[in-house]
């Protein structure tokens, strides 16, 4: 929307994206749960994390398109720090790591335009996402 001029209605991919990522993500947890046949308080806290990243998740972006505020660098500041104890918890340094790009990319958005903090949103997520769940998918064959 941003690219076609409509910056005051781009806030409405965020609800779309949130009203369809929501229930799918919680149909997978609840799937993935019912097939795990012990549960640690590790998969407590560890889901005690996300279940709350994802709320705020969900308000901030609902905020952000009440006020009519692009909400990149709060999702990335929120994912960040989710991110962050994440890699603290599994004791997984490519985590961590991808917090700080998380961090650093939300102090940079504010400096840009609406598409280029989209680019940076997407490098943010490549570099902090993709590389170490990579790494750790190859840690956990590796085991």
């Amino acid at each position: 929307l941003i690219v076609q001029g409509m910056v005051s209605q781009s806030g409405l991919v965020w609800g779309v994206m949130t009203v369809i990522g929501v229930p799918i993500a919680i149909f997978y947890e609840r799937n993935n749960h019912r097939k795990k046949q012990v549960s640690t308080k590790f998969d407590k806290i560890y889901g005690y994390l996300w279940l709350g990243f994802g709320i705020t998740m969900f308000i901030t972006i609902y905020l952000s398109a009440a006020l009519n505020v692009y909400p990149i660098s709060f999702i990335l500041v929120l994912v960040g720090l989710a991110t962050f104890v994440s890699g603290a918890i599994n004791n997984f340094r490519p985590l961590i790591i991808g917090a700080v790009v998380f961090w650093l990319a939300a102090v940079l958005c504010p400096l840009l335009d609406g598409k280029m903090q989209l680019l940076v949103n997407a490098l943010a997520i490549f570099i902090g996402y993709i590389i170490p769940g990579l790494l750790l998918r190859r840690k956990a064959k590796n085991s």
